[in-house]
């Protein structure tokens, strides 16, 4: 819950700065963060979560109509990529899961991939499609 309102303090912050929309990316822990703070923001307009834990992530389905983006690697062996589609069924759409198969719990294999994949996504969904 601390981190959840830690979260939820800078999304106010940057509110108070002038930012309209933000998107949250948290990975591992911080995947199941960033699900339980989107839904309790009116700033958060995109979520993203990487190699995400399960625990904490029930209420994915909370965070639409904000599009969800999970990511997760098929070699993990901290956190199986199990937990990324179980929260892909617990979330409503507007939803994507990518798998990159060769890719562990740091996402390291898939560096310049899912660099690229972020950059599109966030920036799309930052500025409304």
């Amino acid at each position: 819950m601390e981190s959840v309102m830690d979260t939820l303090a800078g999304g106010s912050f940057l509110k108070a700065m002038g930012y309209d929309s933000i998107a949250l990316v948290g990975h591992s822990f911080g995947g199941a963060v960033v699900i339980s703070a989107a839904p309790l923001s009116p700033v958060v307009t995109a979520v993203v979560s990487l190699s995400s834990q399960t625990y904490g992530a029930r209420n994915a389905g909370l965070v639409s109509p904000r599009p969800l983006l999970l990511v997760h690697g098929e070699a993990d062996t901290r956190l199986p990529p199990q937990s990324s589609r179980a929260i892909y069924i617990w979330a409503k759409e507007p939803k994507e899961l990518i798998l990159y198969p060769d890719a562990g719990h740091g996402l390291r294999e898939c560096k310049e991939e899912l660099d690229a994949l972020l950059a599109r996504w966030l920036v799309e969904k930052l500025q409304g499609d």
